[in-house]
């Protein structure tokens, strides 16, 4: 029997980069997985390349952003499947870290849509999926936060904001409903190389982030997914309320460190 036979996952952004990858890594493992994203025609695509590949995908149109659309995203898997084992809250608005500057210069309506995208989202899939969770016997919510949330930057001021927000999300899911036994961890990428990233990185920057980076190379989906994977099995029943990074080393040396190395 494969490891998630019969199990249920929402993974929201579940359409393009490490939600995709996600989504394929525990449809490959037997789970049944959601894909709630606000892209219909890529989330389908996904769907689709999941059932030709033998596994089971269902594509639910949603913004994660809107409180109802949430509910009804809730109502519709569990109508369907009559269970949610896995949340894989991955969904990020990205596309305002280009209007994302020092705490100055920021536009508090950039702030606050950022909020609404990064952390209000997370917690509104949260507030709605743990009940049913609890009402199953328990389950494993994994959250997308970021080095930015524990680090801090010349620039993407509200992204930091968000993804520190996400980090406490986590811990505070993990301390009220762990003996309920649903379990909450955050993952903390640094910069991972999705096809919108990897078209748009400037080489210098890469460069940069490499030479600062403990590995000769910059990470990918697929390092991120086979995390989220194991956080949402048996084998991580022990663990909750942790934020593990995925960052190639980056946040464990002093800058100066590697610019003495040799």
């Amino acid at each position: 029997m494969s490891e998630f036979e019969g199990k249920v996952a929402i993974v929201t952004g579940g359409a393009n980069g490490m939600g995709e990858a996600v989504v394929r890594e525990l449809a490959a493992n037997g789970a049944t997985v959601v894909i709630a994203d606000i892209d219909r025609e890529r989330a389908e695509t996904v769907e689709a390349a999941v059932r030709s590949s033998g596994g089971t995908a269902r594509a639910v149109h949603t913004d994660v952003r809107d409180e109802d659309q949430v509910r009804a995203l809730v109502d519709t898997v569990v109508a369907e499947y009559g269970r949610i084992d896995i949340l894989d809250n991955n969904a990020a608005s990205l596309e305002l870290t280009a209007n994302d500057p020092d705490v100055v210069a920021l536009d508090p309506q950039i702030l606050h849509q950022t909020l609404q995208g990064n952390l209000i989202a997370p917690f509104l899939c949260s507030k709605y999926v743990i009940p049913v969770m609890i009402a199953g016997g328990g389950g494993s919510i994994i959250n997308m936060a970021s080095v930015a949330g524990f680090t801090g930057d010349i620039a993407l001021t509200a992204y930091a904001l968000s993804k520190a927000g996400v980090i406490q999300l986590t811990r505070a899911i993990a301390v009220q409903y762990g003996k309920q036994n649903v379990r909450a961890n955050a993952i903390a990428p640094a910069t991972i190389l999705t096809p919108n990233v990897d078209a748009y990185m400037p080489q210098d920057y890469r460069d940069a982030y490499i030479h600062n980076s403990s590995t000769p190379f910059l990470g990918a989906p697929e390092d991120v997914s086979g995390l989220v994977v194991f956080l949402a099995s048996q084998r991580a029943r022990y663990m909750t309320g942790h934020v593990i990074p995925v960052d190639g080393g980056i946040t464990s040396a002093l800058a100066v460190a590697h610019d003495r190395r040799t």
